[in-house]
């Protein structure tokens, strides 16, 4: 087949010590021509300056039409439309090369990427004679780089954008200087759907609440996958904001059908709006939206919107978290008591110990503030552990037929060796594990608690467990009538909700009962009027605490 490939060599290094002559230079020339486009799929091709192609070889190695085909045809006909300036070579000088990745049209009508190369080359006069190049086929290669590309922009498991995805999108809008919210979110109890359904039914769960994103986010929003159950989308504005978590919380009614499963869910959102015109603008309203999250979830809320205290809260937190360090190899921890009084004799039955904090400066800091923060900084435990050594202290030295009652956390619970560490230290003191109840306070974790060997250890040790914070979220009579607890503690709201509702006292008559057939006691805590006294007493609980009756003091004998 004739090419009419030109009779040059110029670009290709010949062996000095090749003898011959020109004729056999110039076949030694076309054989590396022809070796080099058949290593690889490559075209080579000549050009008039009209640019109509005079000479072509290896068109079919990249397109599947044969080399013929290509000759007199304009050498940009067969390049996809938008690619054709690209490779334009008006107004060029001599010498000036073009290179630009495009898409070439094959025999199956298909795009196939390549990397176009060309170059004029001027006549003996120095005038611009004709058009030569190159045609690199790089379609694997881009194929894969925007699969790699695709990859490192999404989240494996639900196919949704990644943080660098929301991260980019951030960045293109405060390039355009145009409005943008943040919506954070998580879902509610996410731990306890996979400890109810499997790991595998909770990653099938998150593909499915991604899909549910997308369908409530407004078009052109971004909605991406931060890691575990935290997603993140990014809209106009405010109001965009609250419509899509509207939309999303109408969807949560319904649940998520996974199989034959229908599984309830709900979530928490913080909403920040985009700031541009401060110091890492993007980095700033994902904080926000962070903060926002944050602030609801401590609230119980479903939705918070960032405003400026909680950045300060955060940076108070912050603060607190340092000095929190020092406070226990400062000693400036101790123990506060209040009683527990049986109504019918009025006879203290045990105190409750209640830890505090004298900062030297700061004056007195609630628990509210710095117990979440013990959770949140992973020190919980470490207090737990100085909590209870100094409560046997006090025990120990007191009055031989005293109780005491100690809160314990869940994550201190699912420790290995809690329990019998908890052992050690009582008999470190000389005292009596039964002279302890240990309240669990309820929390996200309980499903998992409940069942936890530590807890069934304790009791084996002699410990008495009671369910803190009963009338909770996470409550449920599963937990009362699982055989681990000694004792509940209706939490302040639910008595709140007995005193003004029928309804929630029919509830409490129930639970009375239910716990007096099962041998547990029922304690009422922050009893704080007579109004409260008077209501739960007619209901028939039996075991009170609160201002009410005393304050939190000094560990004393029982009245």
């Amino acid at each position: 087949m004739e090419t009419n490939w030109p009779a040059s060599a110029d670009g290709f290094e010949l062996d000095a010590d090749i003898a011959g002559t020109p004729n056999d230079l110039l076949s030694r020339s076309r054989e590396l021509y022809s070796a080099f486009v058949r290593a690889g799929a490559l075209i080579l091709w000549r050009a008039d300056m009209a640019g109509r192609m005079t000479a072509v070889t290896g068109w079919q190695a990249v397109t599947g039409r044969p080399d013929h085909e290509a000759l007199g045809r304009g050498y940009l006909e067969r390049f996809h439309h938008d690619d054709r300036h690209l490779l334009d070579f008006r107004n060029r000088e001599i010498s000036d090369t073009v290179q630009a990745e495009c898409r070439l049209l094959d025999k199956h009508g298909r795009w196939r990427w390549v990397r176009a190369r060309g170059v004029l080359i001027a006549a003996s006069r120095g005038f611009p004679s004709e058009l030569v190049g190159t045609i690199e086929d790089i379609h694997d290669q881009r194929l894969a780089l925007e699969r790699a590309r695709y990859l490192a922009e999404r989240d494996a498991l639900t196919g949704l954008g990644n943080r660098r995805t929301l991260i980019d999108q951030l960045i293109r809008l405060h390039g355009k200087e145009a409005t943008a919210t943040v919506v954070m979110l998580d879902v509610n109890r996410f731990k306890e759907i996979n400890e109810l359904h499997g790991h595998q039914t909770g990653d099938r769960f998150l593909v499915r609440l991604g899909q549910l994103l997308v369908a409530a986010a407004p078009p052109h929003s971004v909605c991406a996958r931060m890691g575990g159950d935290e997603f993140c989308v990014v809209v106009a504005d405010a109001t965009e904001a609250e419509s899509f978590c509207a939309r999303l919380d109408a969807t949560r009614l319904t649940g998520v059908s996974i199989a034959d499963l229908q599984i309830p869910f709900g979530f928490t959102a913080g909403i920040a709006n985009a700031v541009w015109d401060v110091p890492d603008p993007v980095s700033t309203v994902l904080r926000h939206a962070d903060l926002a999250l944050f602030a609801a979830r401590s609230a119980g809320r479903a939705v918070a919107h960032f405003e400026p205290a909680m950045q300060e809260e955060a940076d108070a937190r912050q603060q607190l978290s340092g000095l929190f360090a020092l406070a226990c190899r400062n000693d400036e921890f101790f123990l506060e008591y209040q009683p527990i009084i049986a109504i019918d004799s009025g006879e203290t039955v045990s105190f409750e110990a209640l830890v505090r904090w004298q900062h030297p400066q700061m004056g007195r800091i609630q628990p509210a503030v710095f117990v979440p923060l013990a959770e949140q900084n992973g020190t919980i435990a470490q207090l737990g552990r100085w909590v209870l050594s100094k409560a046997c202290a006090d025990l120990a030295a007191a009055d031989p037929r005293l109780r005491i009652n100690l809160n314990v956390s869940a994550r201190q619970l699912l420790e290995p060796g809690f329990a019998d560490a908890a052992r050690d230290i009582a008999r470190a003191h000389g005292v009596d594990p039964q002279r302890i109840t240990l309240e669990l306070t309820e929390s996200s974790n309980m499903a998992a608690v409940a069942t936890s060997p530590e807890l069934a250890r304790l009791r084996t040790h002699g410990f008495r467990t009671a369910l803190d914070d009963f009338g909770t979220e996470y409550a449920v009579l599963s937990h009362v009538s699982s055989g681990q607890f000694d004792a509940i503690k209706l939490s302040r709201e639910f008595i709140v909700g007995c005193c003004c509702e029928d309804r929630a006292r029919t509830v409490l008559r129930h639970v009375i009962n239910l716990c007096d057939d099962l041998g547990m006691d029922v304690v009422a805590e922050g009893i704080e009027t007579r109004g409260e006294f008077d209501c739960l007493r007619a209901a028939g609980v039996r075991l009170m605490q609160g201002f009410h009756f005393d304050r939190p003091g000094r560990l004393r004998a029982r009245a």
